[in-house]
């Protein structure tokens, strides 16, 4: 019986099921990033981007985005000047320190991407009825700890 660290027959190393799943879903998420992007005429660069600056816990500035991103501060800008353009993103003054600059995602940027993603969505939720109350709180535990370890991933340096 092969382990979470033994190797299968192509020599690569094996792992839980559920692992393996868990990285299928996140190429498969790739890949939808990718159409999303090429649907919204937007560069994957940007629409990672918008992704970040919609989803943060709290409000981006550039230098957490870029950051994030890992490109420089120079990139950055001019992917935050292109957002701007293309009326997706605005520039804010943060409320408590007026020198400071946050990124908020417009309504209509916000809109257009979520009817674009409406039907993925709606699959999404249909899946989901195929399980009990029980399996659906299992896999919410599991998904929810699976961000926490890719989180913490990102975290180290």
């Amino acid at each position: 019986m092969e382990g979470p660290s033994s190797s299968g027959a192509s020599g690569r190393p094996t792992h839980a099921p559920e692992t393996t799943a868990l990285r299928d879903l996140a190429t498969a998420g790739s890949e939808a990033s990718a159409a999303l992007a090429r649907r919204m005429t937007m560069h994957p660069t940007d629409l990672a981007a918008m992704s970040h600056i919609a989803y943060a816990v709290e409000q981006l500035g550039p230098g957490e985005l870029s950051s994030r991103l890992g490109i420089t501060p120079a990139a950055t800008t001019d992917l935050i000047d292109r957002l701007e353009a293309a009326g997706h993103v605005l520039r804010e003054r943060h409320p408590d320190d007026r020198r400071r600059v946050r990124l908020v995602p417009t309504e209509t940027a916000k809109a257009e991407v979520r009817r674009q993603l409406a039907d993925l969505l709606d699959r999404l939720d249909e899946v989901s009825q195929d399980f009990t109350p029980t399996e659906r709180a299992a896999i919410q535990r599991y998904l929810e700890a699976a961000a926490a370890a890719y989180r913490e991933f990102a975290q180290q340096s």
